[in-house]
């Protein structure tokens, strides 16, 4: 399980496909009633990519780019980071209890959040411009509680595993927002690819199959 990135090429179709997939045992009895079991918490993603053009030029060297992935991955052996186009931003909120120092990243889809597992590293990040009191009646600071509501010194650490370390807990109430960039943890969906020669020192790849997670389970 590797942490290499998958190359961001510039030939890469907006016809990208995502199809979430979950795994449930079904069973059924003669009378046509059905027991179902569900073994994954969380989807597994089929991802799919089409690259209009990769060129073979001395100073764009895309194809030779996809292809050395490929074969230092050994086709569906190793697995990697994906960064999907237009998914790959996240935006969380936390609320302080006056004790708790670390947090879980997560992705918000709809009404869900989605624990993440791989995240862009952040550290020494300063966190006081991101945080607010979540009591609009408290003052910024008063003769009998002289602790502001943000402290200058406070910096975070966002790791490469989607966990938010404080370096002071966050009052009770105190809410902080932070956001970042977070991965797939993808491998190739088979052992071969296919690349086509249409022109000179042009090629183009029809299909590019990854099988996506956003936790460890690839």
């Amino acid at each position: 399980m590797s942490d290499e990135i998958f190359p961001e090429l510039p030939g890469l179709q907006w016809e990208a496909t995502k199809k979430p997939v979950f795994h449930t045992k079904i069973m059924q009895s003669v009378n046509g009633r059905e027991l179902r079991a569900s073994y994954q918490a969380v989807p597994t993603y089929e991802i799919g990519l089409s690259f209009d053009f990769l060129r073979e030029w001395q100073d764009k060297q895309e194809l030779q780019q996809l292809e050395s992935f490929f074969i230092e991955r050994r086709g569906a052996f190793d697995s990697f980071l994906y960064k999907f186009p237009e998914d790959h931003d996240y935006q969380c909120e936390f609320v302080g209890d006056g004790n708790t120092t670390q947090f879980q990243l997560y992705k918000t889809t709809y009404s869900l959040q989605i624990p993440l597992s791989h995240t862009e590293e952040v550290i020494n990040g300063q966190a006081n411009p991101l945080m607010w009191n979540q009591n609009p009646h408290k003052l910024m600071w008063s003769t009998d509680d002289t602790t502001l509501m943000w402290t200058v010194n406070m910096s975070y650490h966002i790791t490469k595993d989607g966990l938010l370390t404080l370096s002071m807990p966050l009052a009770e109430g105190q809410i902080l927002h932070v956001a970042g960039t977070y991965y797939y943890r993808c491998r190739f969906a088979e052992d071969e690819q296919e690349y086509t020669h249409f022109m000179h020192k042009l090629w183009k790849a029809k299909r590019v199959d990854l099988i996506g997670s956003l936790g460890n389970k690839i």
